[in-house]
């Protein structure tokens, strides 16, 4: 009998419940000598890995600088409402990694590598069900087996400077808002903003790009990074990106420049501060490629005229600027971690030649809300990508003319509850709820078909770190 994704993912949850229970002994084995059990249990529960030392092989091979990570999310998600359709869906990701500190291995001081590569597997339930922009699963993509990460960096001036070079997404160290890690949702990781108006997406999950990096530490609490990466990661073409570098090894240098410029400001940091631990940053990137107007051709008549050449106004270059806030309000008296923090981001760009051009986020975490679960994690968080101008201007000129309703919507709002139980340091489950306000309001479909209805999905992911 074929396992499918769905069965494949159910299981693994399960498991994960059946695990769950069976985490303490029996009070009739703990009772009738069953020490050995016991520590045994302990050792599987108190580990980093699911497959723990391989008989001191992870140890050694640790100790000549070599550390290799294999990781498994599985997902099952149902759309109860709204969409594109009612049903269910699964998807998952395998990621194998390796990092090597070549102070130990080859005498490079402060340098280290790293690689990983992905197996991503299943249909994921924005695809699927919804049809929203914001995708519900930041692990959602097309099925493939892709390089994503392949870079080496360097620390120099006694750490104040680290340089990186190689391949990577943008997300994994630009416009990064720490506690907004916690979420499922795409856009509460990578800003929708550059999903929707960048060539291919832009370089994010599951499409890297090569890139270099540099970030400067001025002060203990004042840091500026710059990065420039290959402005599409798949290249242009028809169809899916995805599937135009489904290997991850297209290792494009020919596309215009993406390149990023942030100051971090951070507080609280040390252990003796006296405030609460928090960052503050303010960024832009410049975009050096070619974009099209989404209201008017190049004589400056509306693209829904008959009479339009349909052929949109170009402009050189696109560009935004943004902030992020991440503050701890309140922490739990004696501990470094627990306690309440609320964060946001915001985002602006041009309007004329961006299908969106305000993104916001914001939310609250709480870790340790629950007493006796300190490592579990709590949040609420929102994240709204506004339509831009030019584009709903083309839906109502669209609507006049034709005679036929209106479909640009003026947002995608997302609402995003969720709770990550921290089973082991090695496992966790994490029950999901996401409501979607005008699912798809800015994709390119969205001109030719009707809206969606509102849309209310329930998902779970569980992680285990083998």
């Amino acid at each position: 009998m074929k396992c499918t994704p769905l069965a494949r993912a159910l299981s693994i949850i399960v498991l994960a419940a059946g695990l769950c229970g069976a985490g303490a002994l029996p009070v009739e084995e703990q009772a009738s000598g069953g020490a050995a059990a016991e520590t045994k249990s302990a050792s599987l529960w108190d580990r980093e890995t699911l497959t723990g030392d391989w008989a001191g092989a992870r140890t050694q091979l640790e100790t000549v600088g070599i550390k290799l990570g294999v990781q498994e999310q599985s997902e099952v998600w149902a759309n109860l409402a709204g969409g594109l359709r009612t049903g269910t869906a699964a998807n998952g990701l395998l990621t194998a990694s390796l990092t090597v500190d070549l102070a130990r291995t080859l005498s490079w001081t402060s340098t280290t590598f790293f690689a990983n590569a992905f197996q991503i597997h299943g249909q994921g339930p924005s695809t699927k069900l919804v049809e929203n922009q914001q995708l519900l699963s930041n692990i959602e993509a097309t099925p493939s087996t892709r390089l994503y990460n392949l870079w080496i960096e360097s620390q120099l001036f006694d750490d104040r400077l680290n340089i990186r070079i190689g391949q990577e997404g943008a997300n994994d160290e630009i416009m990064l808002v720490p506690s907004a890690a916690l979420f499922l949702n795409s856009s509460l990781g990578f800003p929708d903003w550059l999903a929707q108006n960048l060539p291919s997406g832009g370089p994010n999950y599951p499409l890297a790009t090569p890139m270099v990096r540099a970030r400067l530490k001025l002060t203990d609490w004042l840091t500026l990074v710059g990065a420039a990466f290959n402005g599409d990661p798949a290249g242009p073409g028809p169809g899916d990106a995805q599937e135009r570098n489904s290997s991850g090894t297209a290792f494009r240098l020919q596309d215009p420049v993406l390149a990023f410029a942030e100051i971090w400001y951070t507080v609280g940091q040390g252990p003796q501060a006296r405030v609460l631990p928090g960052i503050y940053k303010l960024g832009a990137f410049y975009h050096a490629g070619v974009f099209e107007d989404q209201a008017h051709d190049i004589l400056g008549r509306s693209l829904a005229d008959p009479t339009s050449s349909g052929i949109a106004r170009r402009y050189r270059g696109n560009y935004a600027i943004y902030g992020v806030i991440d503050q701890m309000l309140w922490r739990v008296p004696g501990t470094q971690d627990q306690g309440l923090s609320a964060f946001s981001l915001v985002m602006a760009g041009p309007d004329a030649r961006n299908r969106e051009n305000i993104f916001l986020d914001g939310g609250l975490r709480w870790k340790g809300l629950i007493a006796g679960r300190s490592n579990d994690i709590f949040g609420l968080a929102v994240a709204y990508a506004h339509t831009s101008n030019a584009l709903r201007r083309l839906g109502a000129e669209t609507a006049t003319i034709t005679g036929m309703p209106n479909n640009i919507r003026p947002h995608e709002t997302v609402i995003e509850v969720t709770y990550l139980y921290q089973i082991a340091p090695w496992w966790s489950l994490q029950p999901d709820l996401q409501g979607v306000f005008n699912p798809g309001a800015a994709l390119p479909s969205s001109l030719h078909i009707p809206p969606r209805k509102n849309s209310l999905a329930i998902g779970a992911r569980t992680k285990i770190d083998f």
